[in-house]
């Protein structure tokens, strides 16, 4: 063909009809695949048969000697011919190295830019005559240039594949095979083919293995881009072939293809229509190739469809709307929840820490969670919706905690599961997750909740723990509900009025006519303890002064002050025991954090003029300042360090820069009060012998907070046919399969030291013998322990254990198998029928009173069944209810507010953990040191004093006069002054006005208003100081060794416990007179 007929056809050929002048060769295309293809085929074949012959043949005349073998082995070996291959798949298709990595990426992009240009031909004649050297069709160049890259890229796939014929046969191969060929032959025949371009699209499948070898995204995302890649690759490429048959017709037909303008588009229309079983008719096969195709691809793409249906679905479905990222848009603080998230576990937090009273300081709350929140759960977050998101992840994956930014977040609070069988597989979880955050972030304020108190032994592992430095706290549910409920035992309704102290309540004023007892109640509910550092006008004043001053002038109730410096904190301290410094933190119990803010600038100058004392600081005291600033030398603006100072001087938000002070002064504080506690909980090692003759009043263990007694054996504490009087009962459910929890936390502020031991009531524990057995381990060391074997649901059990002669009567729940019931109201059935099975068994007689009780419910409906008598109601909060505002049960839930407690005032946990376990807790209890041995302290070592809140009659002789009758504030100065008694408020009786009051029912009354008259009824709930024996230091030590060498004193371990306790109590008797007591003996009397 010369040049000048290579032109006309050219011209020609861009007529859509003059494809056929020159003849379609598209036979020629597919030949040169399909002989292309087979003959390589043959030659692999061919090549294997020789090369396996030739390696034998190698094999056989390999060298003996191992040197020649190394010098004159063949050059082409197994050995290198895998090196060889190794090293072309790790430079250019391993995409563990960059080579490798770009290779992969630009084989996909050339097959995508490929697939493009087919459809971009695809509205042109498949065949045309075309000069490939002379034309202006840039995307014919495009094509070539990638089928080049194609070629290159399958030899070096051919190169490193290991099984070169299971290679072949691959899909890649074929694609290659299919494509590649045709377009070399395009070159030859001068004509251009659009062929089977189209199964370039069946490479897109490789995108998945690319992103999952790349890790750059999550395995979710890959399964949805594999499973999409999946259905466009076979779309277009069933497209591409039924566009290819359709305008090509059937070979055995002359006539056979369309003559309307059958598209690419129309291809992929009619399969997807095909594959989505849908079947419009509008578009249809006419050829019989095309027909038969659709015949297989209908099942085929049937089957397709059928099975990557429920994955889409099923990924739609796990695609959580709460898989976001947090976006801090502005600078408020925030606090991220972890852990247990329930509806019932962070409802009572959610109202405590997001109440309306807090104002602008309250918090944003970011829960982390790694299922989706309840349908409850759901709602409750929307009821909170500016203040709360829900974020799904694991705090122990990083990834999830960056996503919520925990290294800006102001705390960590880490919430547990309060209703898990297994307390200790709890607490492991818990402080793993504590271990996780402190990992990720080692600044990160760490704030959890614990179950079992055996649990804080762990803490010490917790990387970067620092209570001072970053106010990590800890909070043991069971230590602190357990305590509440042992002071409860000595002081009704002090659970009630505790967790009341701690909880951020409003007060609604209503209407007071009849003498409605809920709205003195709610009035009291409304007061919560907060801190500040008080005026420097209190300077060396006496504490009972200061908390006159702020009584009677500042209508606020001090309780507590902390000086910085050793002194620690000092709860109604005597007066010879306690100077206010300049620098002095005081605990208040007020109804507003702007009436604790009068303490902060009381002005005594401001207050004799006349001028009342306001939330600002005064003039004369801004005059001051600013004579101060005058004589101070200024410091340069690059050298000075702006504290971070608050306004108001409040400490109820618990971040360092909303303290009064500075940052580093409260940071002193902290670490001051951190090492007191360690120098008065140090337990001291000493030996029994060591002491002997020294003159004993008591046996503690070894940390001195608690009476310690010899072990005895389970079968001499039973009951058997004993009397008892005015003792403990505590009734527990269970079976030596039950965990224990915290019941020694239960006992130990029972036997507290600052607690008499003649005073000490016998504590009754009934249960059944086999949770008995388990639970003696813990508490054989205590002084006067009886148990009786039986349950609190037989009422013969119930009067042999005297319970209508008991103080108290506990009743604990059921820790055995609670995630077994479906229904959370079967949770309390033991204690909800054993209470009720009380006044059955004391009966009711005129002479006989009420059995006393607090129960410990898990359901906070439930409390309703422990009255038949009650008014309140169904659906009334807990404290509300008549129960919990007598003090006659608690639940856990109710301590959810510690936590928002422990956030904004930290400072608070020191002075309620001092009030519930009526000892010094240390932070960490080691398990083995809990009962290692005694420690005898000499009776003259009485080195200051701890204080206990106690509840004292109206009518009480050695009182009366001072009491009834009169006005409350009258009572409260005359107490304070007179007898160092601190009031903190009442617990009447709710038909206090009526001249016959029913006794038993009472509610607990918080600071009431200082007209409030005191009736005979009345009870009053005041601070005492009592008298604690310390631990003996090293030098009171030597000094008994040296007193015993002299005397020539016997070891005590060689004598009898009974001669030795006979011994301590003959000392008691005549040291008595010795002992100081802080007020009156009859006085101290009524706090036991």
């Amino acid at each position: 063909m010369n040049d000048a007929t290579k032109c006309d056809c050219k011209a020609i050929c861009h007529d859509l009809n003059t494809v056929e002048l020159c003849g379609k060769q598209w036979h020629w295309f597919l030949l040169s695949s399909a002989a292309s293809y087979f003959a390589g085929l043959l030659i692999l074949l061919i090549c294997r048969h020789f090369y396996s012959r030739w390696m034998r043949s190698a094999y056989d005349r390999r060298p003996t000697n191992q040197y020649v073998a190394q010098y004159e082995s063949p050059f082409l070996t197994p050995e290198r011919i895998d090196k060889f291959q190794h090293t072309v798949f790790d430079h250019f298709l391993s995409v563990q190295t960059g080579s490798g990595k770009c290779t992969a990426i630009l084989y996909f992009l050339f097959n995508v830019i490929s697939v493009t240009l087919y459809i971009n031909q695809s509205d042109q004649p498949l065949e045309q005559c075309e000069d490939v050297l002379n034309t202006c069709n840039w995307t014919l160049y495009a094509d070539i240039g990638l089928n080049v890259f194609f070629l290159f890229h399958f030899l070096l796939r051919l190169i490193a594949a290991p099984n070169r014929l299971k290679f072949w046969f691959q899909m890649g191969s074929i694609v290659d095979f299919c494509t590649i060929p045709p377009c070399a032959l395009a070159l030859i025949l001068e004509r251009n083919w659009l062929g089977m371009r189209f199964m370039r699209a069946l490479r897109f499948m490789q995108m998945g293995e690319i992103l999952m070898t790349f890790n750059s995204t999550g395995t979710s995302i890959v399964q949805l881009l594999v499973l999409m890649l999946d259905f466009v690759s076979v779309w277009l490429f069933a497209a591409g072939f039924v566009h290819l048959v359709e305008n090509s017709g059937d070979p055995w037909k002359a006539d056979s293809a369309r003559k309307d303008n059958f598209t690419y588009f129309d291809s992929v229309w009619l399969t997807m229509v095909t594959m989505s079983t849908v079947g419009y008719g509008d578009v249809y096969p006419t050829t019989g190739i095309g027909r038969s195709f659709m015949m297989v691809f209908i099942v085929c793409g049937l089957a397709m469809f059928a099975t990557y249906t429920p994955y889409l679905y099923e990924f739609y479905r796990s695609r959580s709307p709460y898989a976001g990222r947090y976006e801090r848009a502005d600078s408020k603080k925030y606090v991220v929840v972890c852990g247990h998230i329930t509806y019932n576990n962070v409802k009572s937090f959610l109202a405590d820490f997001l109440h309306p009273d807090r104002g602008d300081r309250t918090s944003r709350v970011l829960f982390l969670d790694n299922k989706r929140p309840e349908p409850e759960l759901t709602g409750l977050i929307k009821r909170y919706f500016l203040s709360v998101q829900y974020f799904e992840g694991s705090a122990l994956n990083h990834n999830d905690l960056r996503r919520v930014q925990l290294e800006f977040s102001d705390a960590v609070i880490l919430l547990c599961n309060k209703d898990s069988d297994d307390t200790k597989s709890e607490d492991a979880a818990t402080i793993l997750r504590a271990i996780s955050v402190k990992n990720y972030c080692s600044k990160a304020r760490l704030i959890m909740q614990l179950l079992n108190y055996k649990s804080k032994s762990f803490l010490q592992t917790i990387p970067n723990w620092d209570p001072i430095n970053y106010r990590d706290e800890n909070i043991c549910i069971s230590e602190f509900m357990y305590g509440l409920v042992a002071q409860s035992c000595l002081c009704p309704g002090f659970s009630t009025l505790m967790i009341n102290l701690i909880s951020t309540r409003s007060y609604i004023p209503g209407i007071n006519e009849n003498f409605d007892w809920k709205s003195d109640y709610a009035y009291g509910c409304d007061h919560e303890i907060y801190t500040v550092m008080i005026s420097s006008d209190f300077n060396g004043m006496t504490f009972p002064e200061a908390a006159e001053i702020c009584y009677k002038q500042l209508n606020l109730l001090m309780i507590a002050v902390e000086n910085f410096d050793n002194s620690g904190l000092a709860i109604n301290p005597l007066p010879d025991q306690f100077t206010i410094r300049k620098e002095c933190l005081g605990y208040f119990i007020a109804s507003s954090y702007k009436d604790v803010c009068r303490a902060r600038f009381y002005c005594a100058l401001c207050l004799n003029e006349g001028i009342e004392i306001g939330f600002k600081p005064c003039k004369c005291r801004l005059e001051a300042v600013k004579k101060k600033r005058s004589n101070v030398q200024l410091i340069p603006l690059s050298e000075h360090k702006s504290p971070n100072n608050n306004e108001s001087g409040l400490t109820r938000v618990g971040s360092i820069d909303s303290k009064s002070s500075t940052a580093t002064d409260v940071n002193q504080l902290r670490t001051v009060r951190h090492l007191f506690s360690q120098h008065s909980t140090k337990s001291t090692s000493v030996d029994r012998g060591t002491l002997a003759g020294a003159g004993m009043s008591s046996t503690f263990d070894p940390t001195g907070n608690y009476h310690w007694a010899p072990e005895k054996k389970f079968e001499d504490v039973d009951l058997k046919d004993h009397e008892l009087n005015n003792h403990i009962v505590i009734c527990a459910f269970g079976d030596d399969k039950t965990p224990i929890s915290g019941l020694s936390s239960l006992i130990k502020p029972l036997r507290a030291s600052n607690l008499p031991y003649k005073k000490l009531k016998v504590v009754l524990l009934l249960a059944e013998k086999d949770f008995l057995l388990k639970a003696w381990k813990e508490l054989r060391h205590f002084p006067k322990i009886r148990v009786l074997c039986g349950s609190a649901l037989d009422r013969s059990k119930l009067k042999r254990a005297f319970i209508n002669r008991a103080s108290m009567v506990v009743i604990l729940s059921n820790y055995g198998k609670r995630m077994a019931y479906k229904d959370p109201f079967l949770l309390d059935k033991e204690p909800i029928l054993a209470c009720l099975n009380l006044p059955q068994v004391a009966g009711k007689s005129e002479n006989s009173k009420p059995v006393e009780f607090i129960a410990e419910l898990v359901n906070d409906s439930n409390v309703h069944f422990l009255d038949q008598d009650n008014e309140d109601e169904p659906d009334i909060e807990l404290h509300l209810t008549m129960k919990f505002a007598q003090g006659s049960c608690i639940t856990a839930t109710a301590l959810d507010t510690l936590m928002s407690e422990a956030y904004y005032n930290d400072e608070v946990m020191t002075l309620v953990r001092a009030l519930i376990a009526g000892a010094n807790v240390p932070e960490y209890d080691a398990e083995d040191e809990e009962h290692s041995g005694p420690l005898q302290v000499p009776a003259n070592a009485l080195c200051g004093s701890q204080c206990r809140v106690i509840r004292i009659k109206a009518e009480e002789p050695s009182l009366s006069e001072h009491i009834k009758g009169k006005a409350y504030k009258d009572v409260f100065v005359e107490l304070l002054q007179k007898f160092n008694l601190l009031c903190l408020g009442l617990h009447r009786a709710i038909d206090w006005h009526l001249d016959v009051s029913v006794e038993h029912k009472r509610f607990v009354y918080i600071n009431p208003p200082g007209e409030t008259k005191i009736v005979a009824s009345d009870y009053l709930y005041v601070i005492v100081q009592t008298s604690k024996l310390q631990p003996p230091t090293e030098v009171m030590l030597n000094k008994i060794r040296d007193t015993m060498l002299r005397k020539g004193g016997t070891p005590e371990h060689e004598q009898s416990a009974d001669s030795k306790l006979t011994r301590q109590n003959k000392v008691d008797n005549e040291s008595g007179k010795q002992q100081m007591l802080p007020i009156d003996e009859s006085i101290a009397s009524l706090a036991v």
